[in-house]
């Protein structure tokens, strides 16, 4: 289904919440089921790159770009992939093998996490990059005002559960409509 069809589809379904009479009833626990194939998460990496790091203090710093993500798998619930390394001051210039997993947050959603990046710099030791990498939340898929019969409401797709595939990752989320608080 493309990405217009699914969101008529959601607006249309959404928009009978608001008719007169229709009953308030809570979401179930996943309203929404998707697939994220490796070809999709492999844009998502290419379009989240170039990402920089910094490490160290001002006498020993050193800046990290990481870029051209490749080699993407899903092995064991965990995400791997090769990806560019290039250092200044100290020249590195090496292909990294993330290793990522994705754990529930403290706030509702997940975290994707670095498990294990090391990395060997000349002159410098090696260092494990995942405690330098700050986790990512995923905890909304999409928030968005939408106007139904004149009024605006609040449509927020919450991620409620994922699940690492040896082909896809699999997403479950629940799906909300509120009205809007007037301004």
């Amino acid at each position: 289904m493309r990405t217009g069809s699914c969101r008529i589809l959601i607006f249309a379904a959404a928009s009978l919440l608001f008719l007169p009479g229709a009953a308030a009833t809570g979401p179930a626990a996943e309203d929404i089921n998707l697939s994220l194939r490796r070809a999709a998460v492999q844009k998502l990496l290419s379009g989240a790159t170039p990402f920089r790091v910094d490490l160290g203090s001002s006498l020993l710093r050193e800046s990290l770009t990481f870029t051209e993500p490749r080699d993407l798998t899903f092995q064991d619930g965990r995400i791997r992939f090769s990806i560019r390394c290039q250092g200044t001051p100290f020249p590195v210039d090496l292909v990294l093998h993330p290793v990522l997993t994705l754990r529930r947050s403290g706030n509702g959603g997940y975290q994707a996490i670095v498990e294990s990046l090391p990395l060997k710099i000349p002159g410098y030791g090696t260092v494990d990059l995942r405690d330098a990498i700050e986790p990512v939340e995923i905890q909304s898929l999409l928030q968005q005002t939408v106007f139904l019969q004149g009024r605006p409401a609040r449509l927020d797709v919450r991620v409620q559960r994922i699940a690492v595939r040896p082909e896809e990752i699999e997403i479950g989320a629940s799906l909300t409509l509120k009205p809007s608080a007037p301004r």
